[in-house]
């Protein structure tokens, strides 16, 4: 029954359809078929009677994109940033098969990772690589020698090639060498625009002797009088400064006057230049 009633109203609207192009009505009367067309009421359209038994058709649900074609996307614009972006894509789902949880992310959040918010990242993760897996770090040194905020402090963490221990265990080895030179000249390019991670890294990197630097205590005391500063601009009122003498008076007295004034030029170069970043003032 449904199918000839829809057989009869298709044929009924093509019809109709029909007479109205092929056979116009006399001149005399045009006035009144235009008339009629204009005050009718909307009705269906033909379109509409050739899908009378037709279901409506559910929203498609989005597809999600996988893992490795967000990759491919961020490799593929060649921009530090995406790079950066890649790297904290496959360091997140490391982290999160391993503890089934991001720790970073529910920091940020203030709260715990929602169930929905887990099988998401669950489905996310399912299909990361051991290829994948390799490509993390590649990411980050592409990231860090472009110059993004963080990346270079993160690289330091890694160690080399991911292997910290190799800090300790082949502190002699030419390959771990060049890394620790690549790592600190990173930090020290980003420092010297402002980059307040760096700046902050090679402070406590030049407090002692570590596994990467010696200690430098006049550099440690430009990177700590830079962090001052740049802390007295950025707090409000009435804020304790945490890099403020009283804190770090022992510092300052390990210096001769001569390496003060070296320090203190050193901090003022990357203040000015934090400031020209931020748009501030310039203090006198």
């Amino acid at each position: 029954m449904n199918n000839k009633l829809t057989g009869i109203a298709i044929a009924a609207a093509i019809a109709a359809a029909l007479a109205f192009v092929y056979w116009p009505a006399p001149d005399g009367d045009a006035p009144q078929v235009a008339a009629g067309i204009a005050a009718a009421p909307q009705g269906r359209s033909l379109a509409s009677y050739l899908n009378l038994d037709a279901a409506p058709m559910p929203a498609a649900a989005p597809v999600p994109v996988t893992l490795a074609q967000q990759l491919a996307r961020l490799a593929a614009s060649g921009k530090p940033e995406d790079a950066y972006a890649a790297y904290n894509l496959l360091d997140d789902c490391i982290v999160f098969q391993r503890e089934g949880r991001l720790p970073g992310l529910e920091f940020e959040l203030g709260r715990e990772m929602t169930a929905e918010e887990k099988a998401a990242q669950q489905q996310l993760c399912a299909g990361l690589t051991q290829r994948q897996r390799e490509d993390r770090l590649g990411y980050l040194a592409a990231a860090a020698q472009g110059g993004v905020p963080g990346a270079a402090t993160i690289f330091l963490s890694e160690g080399p090639f991911g292997d910290r221990s190799a800090l300790r265990n082949r502190p002699d080895d030419p390959l771990v060498q060049a890394w620790k030179r690549q790592a600190i000249a990173q930090l020290t390019a980003q420092a010297d625009e402002a980059e307040l991670t760096s700046v902050s890294t090679l402070m406590m990197a030049y407090l002692r002797d570590g596994e990467v630097v010696q200690k430098d205590a006049p550099q440690a005391y430009g990177y700590l009088l830079a962090l001052r500063q740049v802390y007295d601009d950025i707090l409000a009122p009435g804020v304790t400064n945490p890099y403020q003498d009283e804190y770090w008076h022992w510092l300052q007295a390990e210096l001769t006057p001569e390496q003060q004034a070296a320090a203190a030029a050193k901090a003022q170069a990357i203040v000015a230049k934090y400031r020209q970043h931020t748009g501030r003032p310039a203090h006198g």
